[in-house]
């Protein structure tokens, strides 16, 4: 044995280096400011007599003594060599007990010491990466832990302005005296105790996620970036800065928005953060959409949850007047809805603290970095759900690599909508993608008021017709054109137009009125005439009735380049549909339509002309394209369940323990 290893195996040396170490902790805390955020979360679990596993990396483990109350007793797990009895004998300083062994390395005796703590309603701490490494890589010791025990994993870190990094396997963090301290609790993490493999390594991957998001939150309140993941955090934290400064620009904006009518006046502080009715009591799942078309898709998915797991509550989140009406009529039971709060630190961190979800699902690509970054800073699991990425999307994320790579790093799962936006997710550094298919799928028909259905459709009779649906300026008066082109060999040919934005709807009357077009326009009341051409339905959640009026549909955004529209509603529905050139955004569903005999895609003003005028005059044809499309829309009935045995995981691990408290 060295001479060294002699004098430090020497119980007096080690109780003076013991001593000592005390002493410089207790320097450290007293000579500099010190904070706990999300402390709550210890606070709550231990009021609510239910002991917890706290875990924390190797290499933050120094200042652990002063990030919970004293009064809480806490063993902590510590490796039996000269490195662990040493830990052990300082933090005994502080009140604290120790179990000497590992979790996964023959350490029986330690685990049933930990399991007898933890029976007894005291908590215990284990860092997961420890005693060797590798460093940041959570083993699954703590999960058996937490398993037997029945309790939580709740996630701690801390670190200090003013440190040093210690050239060791874990890199310890050495905080210096004077300077700012912070410690971050993370959200607890439940451990069902018939988790089979595949939950118990989700749960070993949430952990380490969680840990990793809240020692970067921790070292970026101290003034730290990441190291190693490249520029995004430094873009993030650009963005944050902009966003906290820019607070008069942002109110001007929505003050226009709301002077507009493209703000809810009722609901406005929602989309300050201010929460518009209490958390439910129980597990959170947190569903977030940006507008009308992502929310709908999402609606068989909630529907599924709530069924499945009647424990749960749903928060569904999106950005549009238009939407949230929807979303108040479709809703189950046991969801609720709100607006998503302004990417803004302070309105994002207001909405969390009330909220608190369980688990995040993140709809389609609206990446917003302070609501994605500060959610996965929380810990909380993400997951994105119909994923997708369209070619120019991806173009212009391939211009900030480093920030969509940290975005997409939050999310513990991303399920992509076809193979292409997997790859494209792949790509731009997911760290793990799924393809179970396009949601849109799974959602039921477009509904129609039967009674006014049947209305219209003894009004109208036999008289020839097609729909322009979801259309956007530039397409109208193309569309008004084609009407003209093709109506003399259609007598009686009547054209409907429901305009993507409604509000639209006297604008293009107008114009078409001008062109020469009889129209009628059905917000105003416009009765549909026999010298109708051209009726403009500019009204909000009717495109289910006209789809069932129109036997041929032509889907707008595809005749200018905005990217298109999604088809499945229509061929949902039995239409013989059209599109135009400008699929980008839907490309592969619009292939595999074409391929499948589902749909005609035109080049141009003259092609959708002719298009149309053969569908109405050639009823084999329709016919064909029809059934086509019935198969189509039935062939993917499977993407529902597919996607819930994705979720399966993460939902096993927020099962219901019935204690968690009602929001503010």
């Amino acid at each position: 044995m060295s001479p060294l290893k002699t004098i430090l195996s020497s119980s007096a040396v080690r109780r003076v280096l013991c001593w000592l170490g005390a002493l410089y902790i207790r320097l450290v805390r007293w000579t500099g400011s010190w904070s706990v955020v999300h402390g709550d979360i210890p606070e709550r679990l231990w009021n609510e007599g239910r002991p917890f596993v706290a875990c924390f990396w190797h290499g933050r483990l120094l200042m652990m003594s002063y990030c919970w109350r004293r009064d809480i007793p806490i063993t902590i797990l510590v490796s039996q060599h000269r490195d662990g009895r040493l830990i052990s004998d300082t933090v005994s300083h502080f009140g604290a007990k120790s179990v000497a062994g590992s979790t996964t390395r023959g350490g029986g005796a330690a685990l049933r010491g930990l399991l007898r703590t933890l029976k007894a309603g005291e908590c215990v701490g284990i860092t997961p990466d420890g005693p060797r490494g590798p460093r940041m890589r959570a083993s699954g010791g703590v999960i058996s832990v937490a398993r037997l025990a029945g309790v939580a994993i709740v996630p701690l870190t801390y670190s200090s302005r003013r440190r040093r990094l210690l050239s060791t396997w874990d890199r310890f963090l050495l905080p210096l005296p004077f300077g700012r301290r912070v410690a971050v609790w993370g959200a607890p993490i439940e451990v069902p105790r018939d988790a089979d493999a595949e939950t118990v390594e989700a749960i070993r991957r949430r952990i380490e996620d969680s840990l990793n998001a809240i020692t970067e939150e921790a070292d970026r309140l101290c003034g730290h970036g990441p190291a190693g993941r490249g520029g995004g955090a430094m873009m993030i934290a650009l963005y944050r800065t902009a966003t906290t400064l820019a607070a008069p620009l942002i109110h001007l904006y929505l003050a226009r928005r709301r002077s507009a009518g493209k703000e809810d006046r009722e609901r406005f502080g929602e989309r300050l953060g201010q929460a518009g009715q209490p958390r439910p009591r129980g597990r959170l799942v947190w569903a977030h959409a940006a507008s009308v078309g992502e929310s709908l898709s999402l609606l068989p998915l909630i529907g599924r949850l709530l069924e499945d797991r009647p424990e749960l509550h749903a928060l569904v989140t999106t950005g549009t007047v238009t939407s949230a009406r929807l979303m108040a009529e479709r809703l189950p039971v046991g969801a609720v809805h709100q607006y998503v709060p302004v990417d803004r630190v302070a309105y994002v961190r207001r909405f969390l603290d009330h909220w608190r979800p369980d688990l995040v699902l993140w709809a389609e690509s609206e990446f917003w970095p302070n609501l994605v970054s500060q959610t996965a800073a929380r810990g909380v699991p993400m997951v994105l759900v119909n994923g997708r990425v369209s070619a120019a999307s991806f173009a212009g994320w391939r211009r900030a690599p480093g920030l969509i790579r940290r975005l997409l790093g939050g999310f513990a799962l991303c399920l992509g909508q076809t193979e292409g936006d997997a790859g494209r997710l792949r790509q731009l550094g997911a760290p793990r993608v799924v393809c179970p298919g396009n949601l849109k799928f799974a959602a039921p028909p477009l509904p129609a008021d039967n009674a006014e259905l049947e209305r219209l459709g003894t009004a109208l009779g036999s008289r020839p017709r097609w729909l322009a649906s979801s259309t956007h300026p530039g397409e109208e008066e193309i569309i008004g054109r084609v009407h003209q082109g093709i109506a003399a060999g259609h007598p009686g040919l009547l054209t409907i137009i429901v305009p993507r934005h409604p509000d639209r709807g006297p604008a293009i009357a107008a114009d078409l009125s001008r062109a020469g077009l009889a129209v009628a326009v059905r917000s105003a009341g416009d009765a549909i005439a026999p010298e109708t051409g051209v009726y403009v339905a500019d009204t909000m959640g009717e495109l289910g009735l006209f789809y069932r009026l129109a036997d041929v549909a032509f889907m707008g955004k595809s005749l200018v380049p905005l990217g298109g529209q999604n088809a499945l509603e229509a061929v949902r529905l039995g239409c013989a549909v059209v599109q135009g050139p400008h699929v980008g955004n839907f490309a592969e569903m619009a292939g595999r339509m074409k391929e499948a005999g589902a749909s005609i895609e035109v080049a141009d003003e003259d092609g959708l002309a002719e298009a149309v005028a053969r569908l109405l005059d050639d009823d084999a044809e329709r016919a064909r394209r029809k059934e086509a499309a019935n198969a189509f829309a039935g062939g993917k009935a499977h993407v529902l369940d597919d996607v819930m045995a994705e979720l399966r995981p993460f939902l096993d691990t927020i099962r219901d323990d019935g204690v968690t408290d009602a929001g503010p």
